[in-house]
């Protein structure tokens, strides 16, 4: 384990914590304006911020807290280190590939549709 990972481990806490919290305000912000209590109660809009900021510091905790599992999110960064991704030119011609390789596929099946169709027709009608 280098010191870079720990810190890219950090660093998805710290933005799995700020994800977790926005969507528990969202959440308490829906309850709100579906309850009336936003409109009703200005103190609702605080206690949403609090309560999803509680959310996500505790989830994030949660998450950090086993150390079994930071072991495997440190183990999984370190075989991300090794994986030779590809070149620019490289992902551009397998994207051209792969896009050919669909267009005939899309020809292919468009035929055989064209061709059940006309056959389904002659013993329908």
């Amino acid at each position: 384990m280098a010191k870079d990972d720990a810190f890219w481990l950090n660093a998805a806490y710290i933005v799995f914590l700020l994800l977790t919290a926005y969507v528990a305000f969202k959440a308490f912000e829906t309850v709100g304006i579906q309850t009336g209590w936003l409109e009703r109660f200005e103190w609702f809009h605080y206690s949403a911020y609090l309560a999803s900021g509680i959310a996500g510091v505790g989830a994030a905790w949660a998450l950090r807290a086993d150390p079994e599992r930071n072991e495997y999110f440190l183990a999984a960064i370190g075989e991300l280190r090794k994986v030779a991704w590809p070149t620019w030119p490289d992902t551009k011609r397998m994207t051209v590939v792969v896009c050919v390789v669909v267009g005939i596929f899309a020809v292919i099946v468009g035929v055989f549709d064209v061709i059940w169709s006309r056959i389904l027709k002659l013993l329908i009608a």
